[in-house]
């Protein structure tokens, strides 16, 4: 009888190569906490001083740094022979990723490796290109693939060299609150919510936004929308320190606006979204987005730019609206929309975060990540074995 593995025992390598802020990255923090929580060794390879790095930090969770991005073979090369020292240097059980410009050279590593299983969780908005067959051999080396919502594994299945059997909904793996407390000014104002990345991000995707506020107030004035509205611009660190701060306050300024927007720090969480009444999300460069989630889990409808993943998760406009994300138009023509009609969305919301409880929450997606990281060692291991007999 084989003995059982014990995660406990093992070593994971977390890849993250990013210098962005959202949903990929937090999932990348949350997992290695996790797995350390439970006892194993976790460590990440990312950027020094990238916002990864300064959260992992925060978790106490060890690095390792990267110093350049993987666009072109050079850099590709560098990453090789790095990851290689490393192998060589620190026992390294599994390797989870969530890059795709690593798969390349990660597998070109792994197929002279085959005791290590690689992981790649998939949450990037990424032309795809058709690879050569020398690199779909190497990125076909990933042993499972996560990802967060059914239409993403469709894609994820269309789009990658490996079986669809190895291809996993997970969930985003959320917390969920523990009672829904709707706003207590609801009667008197509507508190309109965007979440802002702290990367210092070109202020096009806010312009849009904050350009559709003046048209928007006098459409309603000539509809006698008789609430009160107040736009909040949310962030997770100090404003006085966000780098677009000062160039969203001139703009702010320069529109006339500043009665009716407010600037507020809070974690990002579902606690965080229940005195919001809408919600808007900005175009961003991933698939799925946990800020769309932590809205809909307390109940609030959402404007949301229009792609695949958000259209499937506001199911054609019951939970919210979706807009072209270049459209401030139609962005201001959905708000409308929402506002007129605002006690119907808050009846197809009422009861939802019990259905996206099954999938998102925090509890089964750790189960999952166990059972997987569990299996693919297992699996690693019984086939090394099992080729060292043959030899």
């Amino acid at each position: 009888m084989r003995e059982k593995v014990r995660l406990s025992d093992l070593t994971i390598l977390y890849v993250c190569l990013s210098e962005e802020w959202g949903t990929i990255e937090r999932r990348c923090i949350a997992d290695a906490s996790y797995f350390r929580n439970i006892g194993g060794a976790a460590f990440i390879l990312c950027h020094e001083k990238s916002l990864v790095d300064r959260e992992a930090e925060k978790e106490d969770i060890p690095r390792l740094y990267f110093q350049n991005d993987l666009n072109g073979w050079r850099p590709k090369l560098n990453f090789y022979f790095q990851i290689q020292h490393i192998l060589q240097k620190q026992q390294v059980d599994i390797i989870h990723s969530y890059n795709y410009d690593s798969l390349l050279p990660l597998g070109m590593i792994l197929k002279g490796m085959p005791h290590i299983p690689m992981v790649f969780t998939f949450n990037e908005d990424i032309p795809w290109k058709k690879n050569n067959i020398l690199d779909r051999w190497f990125i076909s080396r990933t042993d499972s693939i996560f990802t967060f919502s059914p239409n993403i594994r469709e894609l994820a299945a269309e789009n990658f060299p490996v079986n669809p059997r190895k291809i996993h909904v997970t969930g985003a793996g959320i917390d969920f609150p523990a009672k829904i407390i709707r706003s207590v000014h609801a009667d008197e104002k509507k508190k309109i919510m965007t979440f802002i990345p702290r990367t210092e991000d070109d202020l096009k995707n806010l312009r849009l936004f904050v350009d559709a506020i003046p048209p928007l107030l006098h459409h309603l004035g000539e509809l006698k929308f008789k609430q009160k509205l107040i736009f909040t611009f949310l962030t997770d660190i100090s404003w006085y320190t966000h780098p677009i701060y000062d160039g969203l306050k001139r703009m702010i300024l320069e529109r006339h606006l500043e009665m009716h927007i407010s600037f507020e720090t809070r974690p990002l969480a579902s606690s965080s979204f229940q005195d919001c009444d809408i919600f808007v999300g900005l175009p961003m460069h991933e698939l799925f987005s946990d800020q769309d989630l932590y809205a809909l889990v307390t109940q609030t409808p959402v404007l949301l730019p229009r792609t695949s993943t958000r259209h499937h998760l506001v199911k054609q406009g019951k939970f919210g609206e979706t807009y072209h994300p270049e459209d401030g138009r139609e962005l201001r023509d959905k708000m409308i929309k929402i506002l007129t009609n605002y006690p119907n969305y808050l009846e197809e919301l009422n009861g939802v975060e019990l259905e996206l409880q099954e999938q998102h929450h925090f509890e089964r997606y750790a189960e999952e990540l166990y059972a997987h990281y569990e299996k693919l060692y297992t699996q690693r291991l019984r086939y090394t074995q099992k080729q060292k007999k043959l030899a």
